[in-house]
């Protein structure tokens, strides 16, 4: 099995940094044809993680915050593989800080444990430091300054590209913990995901630039 792995991260293309990416080297279907000589285990448990922490959510989002909270507890139960088990907590934690600094930027404080109590270890830890400008968190997680700063002045753009990266740069230090590991093909498909992500988007911002210079022209003729 080592080597149906090694087999299968090598026949993986480079993936370039999704901000200077034009294109996509792959497409869902191509990954979904090398990923079948996974472990079923391994398969079981990257499909799980996906549904709960990939940037896209591509299986159905939960109906309420409850439904959310109790998904993460189980995922985070099945999930045993230490590498993933791990990039997993740390996504959700990412987005329980990000729910925090974004209600505490509407000022909606009575909602933030209701909404994700039980979904992270910091919920509560947040919800004792709620009026410290960081949650008292900057030690641990040194991208919430910057990211309250895009809060605040309302730049989805640049909150989504940090997002990215600290996302990006996650995955790359775990591939490079077992490059012809399960780490890697994981990793692999994350990134993938964030690239596609903002293919998306950008091909979104391209479009509605597009239909304004339409705009434009016909304003002027």
């Amino acid at each position: 099995m080592a080597e149906q792995y090694i087999s299968l991260v090598s026949s993986l293309p480079y993936l370039p940094p999704f901000e200077k990416a034009e294109r996509s080297p792959i497409t869902r279907l191509r990954i979904e044809q090398r990923l079948h000589i996974l472990r079923p285990e391994d398969a079981r448990q990257l499909a799980l993680a996906e549904a709960l922490v990939s940037w896209r959510m591509s299986l159905a989002k939960p109906k309420t915050d409850r439904e959310m909270v109790l998904r993460c507890h189980a995922a985070l139960q099945e999930i045993t593989q230490p590498a993933l088990h791990e990039f997993v907590e740390f996504r959700i934690a990412q987005q329980t800080i990000l729910a925090g600094l974004r209600l505490r930027n509407t000022g909606f404080e009575s909602s933030f444990l209701d909404q994700v109590n039980g979904a992270s270890r910091w919920a509560g830890f947040i919800a004792s430091h709620w009026d410290h400008p960081d949650f008292r968190l900057a030690a641990v997680y040194p991208w919430i300054p910057e990211t309250r700063s895009y809060l605040e002045t309302n730049d989805a753009s640049g909150l989504d590209r940090l997002m990215m990266n600290i996302i990006w740069q996650r995955l790359s230090r775990i591939a490079e913990g077992n490059r012809f590991g399960f780490e890697a093909v994981f990793a692999f498909v994350f990134k993938w995901d964030i690239l596609q992500a903002w293919l998306a988007r950008d091909a979104e911002k391209a479009k509605s630039r597009f239909q304004e210079l339409i705009k434009e022209v016909k304003n002027d003729s």
